[in-house]
């Protein structure tokens, strides 16, 4: 998803669109470099109101969690309970285009092992390793489409009630689930694939 700042006014400038990430992913270069090749900042909901006063910013709802959830048949979001960045949107009045990479889950192989899911679960904390080519970093050769929805419309709220924030959650999750079942065919590892929002 993107927090946008009149995103559908101009280009979009990924120099000047740093990426979310959880303040304990900063403290891990690797995964703080892969996850915000165009900049980060954190993901709090002080840092992303002060961040949106003048710029876009990209957000994943679901964080370094969902990559525990992929594989070659499925494709896993977690979002249910994810609507922080909806009640940050509301406060602020910028939108919320909602965004699917097809392919992104592909370029690199992900350790999945039961111990890495109970120290998450006990830590609050996801940690995982990644390898590409040859066991490095260099990502597998995949194709990647990136397929951008429609704008949510989202209202300036300065106390929005849990209703206004579970109207546009949904919103945000039936428009994700149209883009996945549109653009899908764009990518042929993804033709056979089903999304699922994961609690």
């Amino acid at each position: 998803a993107c927090l946008g700042v009149e995103w559908g006014k101009r280009f979009w400038k990924p120099t000047m669109t740093p990426t979310a990430v959880a303040n304990v992913v900063m403290q891990f270069p690797l995964i703080k470099h892969a996850v915000g090749v165009f900049g980060t900042c954190d993901a709090s909901p002080k840092t992303l109101k002060r961040t949106l006063k003048d710029r876009s910013v990209v957000l994943y709802p679901g964080g370094i969690a969902e990559l525990f959830l992929c594989d070659d048949k499925e494709e896993r979001i977690f979002v249910k309970k994810r609507k922080g960045f909806v009640k940050v949107a509301l406060q602020t009045g910028v939108d919320i285009i909602p965004v699917y990479l097809f392919g992104n889950t592909q370029v690199l192989k992900v350790a999945k092992s039961a111990a890495l899911r109970a120290f998450a679960r006990a830590t609050g904390v996801t940690v995982t390793w990644f390898w590409g080519v040859w066991g490095t970093v260099v990502p597998f050769e995949k194709k990647i489409v990136s397929a951008m929805g429609r704008p949510l419309g989202i209202p300036h709220i300065p106390e929005p009630t849990q209703e206004d924030i579970e109207k546009y959650h949904t919103l945000y999750v039936n428009e994700v689930q149209r883009i996945f079942d549109t653009y899908k065919v764009t990518n042929p590892d993804f033709v056979n694939k089903q999304l699922i929002f994961s609690e």
